[in-house]
């Protein structure tokens, strides 16, 4: 028996392959290669399934129109180029494309019994929901829980990342280790709900007093790292550790609820007081046990002549 051609198949049998893929979930989509007069590839749409026609948003009307009679010109380019990948390849091909929908696509090119391509077949996955929960578990690795914050792994990955920027540059960065004062006593009067509030509170009032550039990460409880990055002076980080305290002297209001509260900080500074991420964040401490130790609600720059 002669091996049917697409071609063929296509033209005696489209109601069966129409019905073949109806209730297909992924989206199927058949299109005619051919060559314009500057020997470019186009291609025409033949059939498609239901789910393509609902999640590209075409009808039928498409049958037989070029990809960028039916796309504005910058989608109708991205598809030209990856159907044309397939057919100069002569091979499968795998292509992620992202919008507002994320889809994962196989292109397989489709030869006549001459060895010509003719038809790209393209079966086409949503896989938004699955995208949506690796980013979501991406962020729940990365970032705490109750304030949005950097988590620890975060705030390292950024340290060692503005260390070597500073290294390069000759520029300084200030670790601020931020503690409050008593937090205790917020959740032994109002309970730990309302110690959690306060908690997402502080961590909006220390986003306000740094730039977008710096890094401001929870390490749990109520311990906050404040990372100051490409600064010249240490006046710079004094500043912004003033201007830290001052936000957070200033009362505290939920619901019905209103009380005042104030914290320590620990300084330290990169290359003055050290060289490493580990060392910076250990002088930083260093330096908030001493704000704590000698009356709180203020800040200490560690001196590595008292270590």
């Amino acid at each position: 028996m002669a091996k049917l051609d697409i071609t063929t198949l296509i033209s005696q049998h489209s109601d069966i392959l129409t019905s073949l893929f109806h209730h297909m979930s992924d989206m199927f989509f058949l299109m005619a290669v051919e060559k314009n007069a500057s020997g470019a590839y186009q291609f025409r749409y033949v059939l498609m399934n239901p789910a393509a026609m609902k999640g590209s948003g075409l009808t039928e009307d498409c049958y037989g129109k070029l990809i960028e009679e039916v796309y504005p010109q910058e989608k109708a380019d991205l598809l030209n180029s990856m159907y044309s990948q397939t057919v100069e390849g002569a091979s499968p091909t795998h292509f992620t494309t992202n919008g507002h929908m994320v889809g994962e696509s196989i292109l397989s090119p489709v030869f006549n019994n001459e060895g010509l391509c003719t038809h790209v077949f393209s079966v086409t996955r949503d896989i938004t929901e699955r995208k949506k929960l690796e980013w979501q578990l991406e962020h729940m690795a990365y970032h705490d829980m109750l304030t949005g914050l950097p988590n620890r792994r975060l705030l390292y990955n950024n340290l060692q990342k503005a260390l070597e920027r500073a290294e390069a540059s000759g520029e300084m960065v200030a670790a601020l280790y931020i503690d409050c004062d008593h937090f205790k006593q917020i959740n032994d009067t109002w309970g730990h709900d309302i110690g959690d509030v306060f908690l997402q509170m502080l961590a909006k009032r220390l986003k306000s007093c740094v730039r977008d550039q710096d890094t401001v990460a929870r390490l749990g409880g109520d311990e906050f790292v404040v990372i100051l990055t490409a600064i010249d002076s240490e006046r710079q980080a004094e500043k912004v550790a003033t201007r830290i305290l001052r936000s957070l002297q200033q009362p505290w209001s939920y619901e019905d609820k209103t009380f005042h509260f104030t914290s320590s900080i620990g300084i330290a500074l990169f290359p003055a007081s050290a060289k490493e991420a580990d060392q910076l964040l250990s002088n930083a401490d260093k330096a908030l046990y001493k704000a704590k130790a000698t009356g709180r609600n203020q800040f200490f720059f560690f001196d590595p002549a008292e270590d």
